[in-house]
């Protein structure tokens, strides 16, 4: 047994509480800048981080029951999270409604299976409330690490879309499950 696996057996995933949210908005704003601040950090990266990844976002998505918002937990240390949105159409995937919106992992825990348990789950979630596990995503162009992720779970690419930051456009793919 490796280190990654005995820490992948501590790993639980549980639904996201009302206590979870101000930890999730520090979670996030790590995984965030860390994927995208690339070059460094200037204020309109800050300005996203901080307006989007607030406490009140997570008590928002974890009062609506248009979302599902799963951690990922080391004991008492959340590790990661996915949020799913049940309502999200998307032309370019007409087989599915269900968008993986947010699968982040502490880059510190990255390839130890806990994107990969958060995956499972997610698509457990969907089974559960919509009678299927068909799921939808968009992900930066340029984010090659989530991108071989999904291509491993056999996530395939639908079109493309666009982020825009400061007047910035940023491609990103749409993928989709099954």
């Amino acid at each position: 047994m490796t280190l990654a696996d005995t820490l992948t057996d501590t790993i639980t995933i549980r639904p996201a509480t009302p206590d979870d949210a101000q930890t999730l908005a520090a979670l996030a704003i790590t995984v965030w800048l860390n994927t995208y601040a690339i070059v460094g950090i200037r204020p309109a990266l800050a300005n996203y981080v901080f307006s989007t990844y607030t406490q009140d976002h997570f008590e928002r998505l974890m009062h609506d029951a248009r979302y599902a918002l799963l951690v990922a937990c080391q004991g008492e240390h959340l590790v990661g999270y996915a949020a799913l949105d049940f309502d999200a159409a998307q032309p370019a995937v007409p087989h599915t409604d269900i968008e993986l919106h947010t699968l982040y992992v502490l880059p510190r825990f990255t390839g130890q299976g806990i994107g990969k348990s958060l995956l499972n789950a997610c698509e457990t979630r969907a089974t559960e409330r919509a009678g299927h596990c068909a799921l939808w995503l968009s992900v930066n162009s340029q984010n090659h690490a989530a991108l071989a992720f999904y291509n491993s779970r056999q996530f395939e690419q639908y079109g493309t879309l666009f982020f825009e930051l400061d007047s910035v456009r940023y491609e990103n793919r749409i993928l989709a499950s099954a």
